[in-house]
């Protein structure tokens, strides 16, 4: 596998800040009041947030509190500006004053988030800490965030009980501790509903306008980007599969399996990508006993997007999906080497930006997704974030502390303005499109009665990537994770 310095994405960790110093600007409240004046009639927060595409979280404003509640989980947080009289309120699972002077989290998306926000300076400790892309939050690592001692029960229940809150997951650890907080961004069922959660945290730090500017421009670019790739490509759409091989080990009964996925989210993004979904009966995703019926079920597909934890060069992929000579493959996305893997973004230890900046930046998921299945989209060029193609052997990108320009800056959205850029109409004849089907606007159906099939997982069931997502965040109980996912997906 080849890997490539980043030099040639400088422009996704630019910042336009100077100076390593925590801003304070489009923050709200950063200060405590006093109890006496918690019984006052007016709001303390100006500021709110209104959500238009998360289905999982809501939040609720009073004056001198906030209730936010994980609709997924069914938990209730309540928020209580620091100094005023604690609120009584029904059913909480957790009273926390705010804003945060201290924070933690698990899960890579969670620190995206706050990096997202601009308030990483109150991150006290971080799990899966070589997995962490992020330049900045790897530079932080080095002196001034601590990582989780995950190998020390002891160590890290100290190291959680020191902070105002520890952002987790449901899977992960210590659920029941009274300052964790939990998160299902990875749940929701449309790319821009996981980057609203931004929303979520935001509640935390007093940071709604923020949260608000940042994904209003999220939304507003990403309706850009959906708009032009329906206008200009609406009847030459790519059937898109996302799949996945896992190896025989001790988590799986040591019996490999193959699978295709159907995440929600996935759905959303590809048809707003310009491209047709891999569809089956319904279902969420679906696992194949042995290769022969999962290739059955690529026959008719453009291109596919691998996920596989194993299998990193295309040889290796071929010979894990029983493809014995490329050169006699008879699957348009071989012969036309449209194999894809969104592992181009990667930190020294190998963890993957997919699961941290895609979450959080939902408009520059789909600009890259268009530029996979439209590659010419933009007069100029475009090269791809996330997506590397596997077929045509193109490096990783390693990112390093180095790339850091501001360690306290708030993360700029990696997207190109769609509105300054010249979209550039798909020609049917050019050998990119070779065996797409033209004029063909639904989902491709795969009728599943004659495959042999591991699980079939209903609406809802798959957690749209969780199983990698959890694999890298969730620290010492990863392993009870993998085996509950490994059956959802």
């Amino acid at each position: 596998m080849k890997f490539v310095g980043l030099a040639i994405l400088a422009g996704v960790f630019s910042s336009c800040a100077l100076a390593d110093t925590p801003s304070t600007d489009g923050l709200q409240n950063t200060d405590c009041i006093s109890s006496s004046s918690s019984s006052s009639s007016s709001s303390l927060y100006a500021a709110k947030v209104e959500v238009k595409h998360a289905k999982l979280f809501s939040i609720d404003y009073h004056d001198t509190y906030k209730v936010v509640n994980n609709l997924s989980t069914n938990t209730t947080y309540v928020l209580y500006q620091c100094g005023s009289n604690k609120p009584t309120v029904e059913d909480a699972d957790a009273f926390i004053p705010i804003p945060v002077g201290s924070a933690a989290a698990w899960s890579t998306s969670a620190a995206m988030f706050i990096e997202a926000l601009g308030v990483q300076d109150r991150v006290k400790n971080l799990g899966t800490a070589p997995s962490i892309v992020s330049a900045c939050l790897q530079e932080l690592l080095e002196d001034v965030i601590k990582p989780f001692d995950e190998g020390n029960a002891t160590s890290t229940d100290e190291q959680e009980q020191s902070n105002d809150v520890v952002f987790n997951m449901p899977a992960g650890e210590d659920l029941n501790a009274t300052n964790t907080v939990l998160s299902s961004e990875y749940l929701e069922s449309s790319a821009l509903g996981r980057s609203e959660w931004i929303k979520f945290f935001a509640a935390f730090f007093n940071a709604e306008e923020r949260a608000n500017d940042a994904f209003d421009s999220i939304d507003s670019n990403y309706a850009c980007f959906a708009k032009k790739a329906d206008e200009e490509y609406d009847d030459l759409r790519p059937v898109v599969a996302w799949t996945s091989y896992a190896a025989p080990t001790e988590y799986n009964n040591n019996t490999a399996y193959w699978q295709i996925s159907f995440a929600d989210y996935k759905y959303d993004i590809v048809r707003d990508a310009g491209a047709r979904m891999l569809n089956t009966t319904g279902a969420q995703a679906t696992m194949f006993s042995s290769a022969p019926p999962f290739l059955d079920a690529l026959e008719d597909v453009d291109i596919v997007i691998d996920e596989s934890f194993v299998g990193y060069s295309y040889d290796e992929l071929l010979k894990n999906y029983g493809i014995k000579d490329a050169s006699k493959s008879s699957y348009s996305w071989v012969s036309a080497s449209r194999v894809f893997r969104p592992d181009r973004l990667q930190s020294t230890a190998g963890g993957l930006d997919w699961f941290e900046a895609p979450v959080a930046f939902a408009d520059a998921l789909l600009q890259d997704l268009i530029g996979v299945v439209h590659p010419k989209f933009v007069k100029d060029g475009y090269q791809p974030i996330w997506f590397r193609n596997l077929a045509d052997n193109e490096p990783v990108v390693v990112v390093a502390a180095a790339n850091c320009t501001n360690m306290y800056a708030q993360r700029e959205d990696p997207a190109k303005s769609c509105s300054s850029l010249s979209f550039q109409e798909a020609n049917p004849d050019d050998s990119v499109y070779d065996g797409v089907d033209e004029n063909q606007t639904e989902d491709l159906i795969y009728d599943l009665s004659k495959s042999e099939i591991i699980n079939e997982s209903g609406a809802g069931s798959d957690t749209s990537g969780s199983f990698q997502l959890a694999a890298v965040t969730i620290g010492t109980s990863c392993v009870v994770a993998l085996a509950g996912l490994f059956a959802a997906l």
